[in-house]
């Protein structure tokens, strides 16, 4: 396998694992909701930190579902310090909204499950 296809696997599964974990929280904290996924695309299409006003929560949610789960990949998968991955770090969460932009429907099944 190629490295690339390699790297494009690994990021396609913690984007995954970014989501799962912030609809998880969104679950946790906002009214049910049959759009779940949608409401959270449409607060962070423009910038995650509109996840912010949505969760109601000083930045928990983003930083702690989103930004945190993207620098540890970053760190780990191309060694990076914290201090050197922010703009890799900002790739991989735009990655992810757009994902959860292109999954609501597969995301939102998986939230009645």
């Amino acid at each position: 396998m190629s490295k690339k296809k390699l790297e494009r696997q690994e990021r396609e599964k913690i984007v995954t694992d970014m989501n799962e974990f912030l609809i998880t929280y969104a679950k946790s904290i906002l009214p049910a909701d049959a759009n779940l996924a949608s409401e959270l695309y449409q607060a962070a299409q423009a910038d995650v930190t509109g996840l912010d006003q949505l969760f109601k929560d000083d930045g928990y949610g983003r930083k702690e579902r989103y930004q945190n789960i993207a620098q540890g990949f970053i760190c780990d998968y191309y060694h990076l310090e914290p201090a050197d991955s922010a703009a890799e770090q900002q790739k991989l969460i735009d990655e992810a909204v757009r994902y959860l932009g292109q999954h609501q429907d597969q995301l939102n099944r998986w939230i009645k499950e």
